[in-house]
């Protein structure tokens, strides 16, 4: 009976491997037929939920937003966000770090203290290869970041 069980949940696997596998062999191959431009974009529209770690095992700072590229070739990072359920002193906190060809890097930051509500951001660089966004907390006692999420890309420009 456990043998049974194992082929048939093998073969399972094995088809679905196929069905995945066949559609994506069919659009590289489309995909090296079409003529390649200068440069790339490697981005979604949206981005997040990104966290920040955890404070006191029941709260952590969120956010999320969208990131664009204007007319002027400007890239965009834009969200909200959110800090919940934590004392007065400790505040949700974003950092956004742009990164351009030469390794040169430019961050911002948004905080929101308070658990009603959110914050909104915008922030925005010319030239710039790659944006990340991270979520921490600012602890307003001691004046500094603290419980911070990883670095998370969310605009990256492929160079061919």
């Amino acid at each position: 009976m456990n043998r049974s069980i194992r082929n048939i949940l093998g073969l399972a696997a094995a088809s679905a491997i196929i069905a995945v596998g066949v559609p994506a062999v069919a659009a590289s191959a489309s995909a090296a037929t079409a003529p390649a431009s200068s440069t790339s974009f490697d981005f979604d529209d949206h981005w997040g939920s990104y966290y920040s770690k955890w404070w006191n095992h029941s709260s952590r700072a969120k956010a999320k937003g969208q990131v664009w590229e204007d007319h002027d070739g400007d890239i965009h990072v834009s969200g909200k966000l959110y800090d919940k359920s934590t004392p007065w002193w400790l505040c949700g906190y974003v950092q956004v770090k742009f990164e351009n060809e030469d390794g040169d890097e430019s961050t911002y930051w948004a905080k929101k203290c308070g658990s009603s509500g959110y914050r909104s951001f915008h922030f925005s660089e010319s030239d710039v290869d790659s944006a990340q966004v991270r979520v921490c907390y600012w602890n307003e006692h001691q004046d500094k970041k603290q419980y911070c999420g990883r670095w998370n890309y969310v605009f990256e420009a492929d160079e061919e």
